[in-house]
């Protein structure tokens, strides 16, 4: 089966200091829920699925927003954090108990959208017969993760370094998590963080090393939408009115 895993319990500092009183994935964008904008791409996949959401145990108590999500995605399945992990690669083991060594994974950043159909990127990877991927857009910026291709496959990521022009879009399949979980686990044995923080982007340097076959789906900028920051939100309300 295919578990699609959505980190929502990263920090939210630069909406907490600009007054918004709600977690980042119950702010409304046009009056929609961010989470749900999310939420309402991944429903394009028709393969058996099931979405796993990682949530702070603070957000659940104060906010339901457990409740919220059932009600968005119903048989979706909830991890609830009490401490802060150090970073998303830590938050996504923390929910190893609800994925089998078999399945695939797509992983997704809770605060953006791609404007193109996940069915048709999906099927890219088993077309292609992909052991990892990830979706990429043109963007030299440093606050993004970075995917050096060559021959037409990924050879190396950095995360907010631009080794190359291919900014990866929070995006990332692995068709074995059984695999990713190896791979995962080297990275920490080998203290591969930045800042203190563990990321998703070098566990693509784990597969190069395995040999494993890394593709990536180029898309263009205009079709990527990140909601990091207030500023972005605003950015995005601009292009649709």
């Amino acid at each position: 089966m295919l578990k699609i895993l959505v980190p929502l319990a990263g920090p939210s500092d630069l909406f907490t200091n600009a007054g918004f009183v709600y977690p980042k994935p119950l702010i409304e964008i046009n009056g929609i829920t961010m989470i749900q904008l999310v939420i309402d791409r991944i429903k394009a996949v028709s393969q058996p699925h099931q979405i796993i959401f990682i949530l702070k145990h603070e957000d659940v108590q104060k906010y339901h927003l457990d409740n919220t999500l059932k009600l968005l995605a119903p048989g979706c399945d909830i991890v609830k954090l009490k401490n802060e992990t150090k970073g998303a690669l830590c938050s996504i083991l923390m929910a190893i108990d609800k994925i089998d060594k078999d399945d695939s994974l797509l992983i997704l950043n809770g605060d953006q959208i791609i404007d193109i159909d996940f069915e048709t990127i999906n099927q890219y990877w088993t077309e292609q017969a992909a052991d990892a991927g990830v979706v990429t857009f043109t963007s030299v910026h440093p606050r993004w993760s970075f995917a050096k291709i060559e021959g037409g496959e990924v050879v190396q990521t950095a995360e907010k370094n631009p080794i190359s022009n291919n900014a990866i879009a929070g995006y990332y399949y692995f068709k074995n998590a059984g695999t990713f979980l190896e791979c995962a686990a080297q990275c920490i044995l080998n203290d591969v963080q930045l800042d203190g923080r563990f990321f998703i982007s070098p566990v693509i340097n784990e597969y190069v090393l395995k040999q494993k076959k890394v593709l990536n789906y180029p898309i263009e900028k205009d079709t990527y939408h990140s909601f990091y920051s207030p500023q972005m939100i605003n950015e995005y309300l601009k292009q649709r009115n």
